[in-house]
């Protein structure tokens, strides 16, 4: 057995003898007290963290740079005009926003990457990359808190070196960095206690996630408003929201200020923006790294001028093929397939998805799927206006995870997972992990959501 297993075999065996059931029950309540609720349902979880080697720490921080690397030249390539033959584009007012200088140099601040992970053999494989608009890092953390307060993860503490990432620690720093970073692009003195505003739509289901935001920089003594978009009122100098002038605005989704039943709202904050008037974190053009097509510009052949020798063989380990599905020919790993053909006659190798979907919605695995509705999916997916990738399959990692009815532990049972490293100014700032039954892997799709620690031998 692995280290990693021994682990999990100490976790299972010290829960039993920790009251599970009481654990449970505080783990609820303190989820219920954190408002952690999706469309009114509790959030979904496991009474179990999940447990990384800390000697594959180093790796992980290594390969979440490379990638961050290459995801920051390919949105600056495409800024300048850099022809991605489609796999990049926009258009309309996000195209019109992102033309905007953010003022501060990096375009992907918070970024959260899907990754499957091998515990054993330490294998990487970068998923797809959310740089728009990640959110969950204020849930995290509140259950990271609550799950460090446990007996179970105390016991594990007393046997074990246990290693845990603050989300929002990390989070604080880039977003001090980059509006010191926006002040010295302005000319201007940057405040010691800048004000921030913490923002979603205030129908959003991840307000709650927000709040907590709000409440931990307030805890670090900066002056912190959630603001809906629509709070925001400017005056050609200064932004505010009510009679408090704001100096950075971190935001959820973009959708928030440009979907149709936002936007006459949120002129204010937009001209704002136009006028490099306010810091705004993630920058409008931090979108141009949500394709789901975009891991596979990192290894595209036609591409691989615009990295260094070691971005490419980073690239090439850490990524499963990816490609945007269309009738065409494409290189495969070197060989030239009719991309339609090799993908309908080979299933159980390929996934669908579509190229700017969310919440694992519109993700159609071959495997998974009959013949007829895989034919139906290439369908789909080659219909005219419709725009979809197609990755390689990779294996999905499994975990055992606590099976309880009620306050009553019934056993362990296996569970699909999919890591998210989280990065923070470029750089690895920690994970969370999520769990499901199925094979498509997301909260959204009925997944749980569980902390990462990291463990090493005391």
């Amino acid at each position: 057995m692995s280290f990693i297993d021994d682990v999990n075999r100490d976790y299972e065996t010290i829960l039993r003898e920790t009251d599970p059931g009481a654990q449970m029950r505080t783990l609820i309540e303190g989820m219920k007290a954190n408002k952690m609720e999706m469309e009114g349902k509790p959030f979904p979880t496991f009474l179990k963290p999940y447990f990384v080697n800390q000697a594959h720490r180093d790796r992980i921080a290594y390969s979440t740079r490379m990638m961050l690397r290459c995801i920051e030249k390919v949105g600056k390539a495409f800024m300048e005009g850099y022809d991605f033959q489609g796999l990049v584009h926009q258009d309309g007012l996000i195209a019109d926003l992102s033309k905007v200088d953010p003022v501060y140099p990096r375009f992907q601040v918070m970024v959260r990457l899907d990754v499957f992970y091998d515990p054993h053999t330490a294998d990487i494989k970068y998923l797809e990359f959310n740089c728009g608009d990640p959110s969950g890092m204020g849930w995290h953390d509140a259950m990271l808190d609550i799950f460090l307060g446990l007996p179970a993860v105390k016991k594990m503490g007393e046997k074990y070196a246990v290693k845990d990432d603050h989300l929002l620690e990390t989070h604080h720093d880039a977003m001090i960095k980059v509006y010191r970073e926006w002040c010295e692009g302005k000319g201007v003195t940057p405040k010691d206690k800048p004000t921030f505003a913490i923002v979603c739509w205030k129908g959003s289901t991840i307000l709650s996630d927000v709040e907590i935001i709000v409440d931990f920089y307030r805890n670090k003594g900066y002056p912190t408003v959630y603001a809906d978009p629509a709070d925001f009122s400017y005056d050609g100098k200064q932004v505010k929201v009510g009679d408090q002038v704001i100096d950075a605005v971190y935001r959820d989704a973009i959708t928030d200020f440009l979907d149709d039943k936002f936007l006459p709202n949120c002129q204010d904050i937009l001209q704002a923006y136009r006028e490099e008037n306010i810091c705004f974190v993630n920058p409008v053009r931090a979108a141009t790294g949500d394709f789901k097509t975009l891991p596979g510009i990192l290894i595209d052949p036609r591409f691989k001028e615009l990295f260094t020798a070691e971005e490419l063989e980073a690239a090439h380990a850490f990524i499963p093929w990816t490609r945007m599905f269309a009738e065409e020919k494409a290189d495969f790993k070197g060989k030239e397939v009719d991309l339609v053909p090799f993908v309908r006659e080979r299933k159980d190798d390929f996934v669908i998805k579509k190229n700017e979907g969310y919440g694992g919605f519109g993700v159609i695995i071959g495997r998974d799927a009959t013949a007829s509705e895989w034919d139906k999916a290439i369908e789909t997916a080659l219909a005219p206006g419709n725009e979809y990738a197609v990755q390689e399959f990779v294996d999905i990692p499994q975990d055992a995870f606590p099976v309880m009815e009620g306050e009553t532990l019934k056993g362990f049972e296996q569970k699909n997972v999919n890591i998210n490293f989280w990065s923070h100014g470029g750089e690895f700032a920690g994970a969370f992990l999520r769990a499901s039954t199925g094979n498509i892997i997301n909260v959204h799709q009925g997944g749980g959501l569980v902390p990462v620690l990291f463990v090493d031998k005391k």
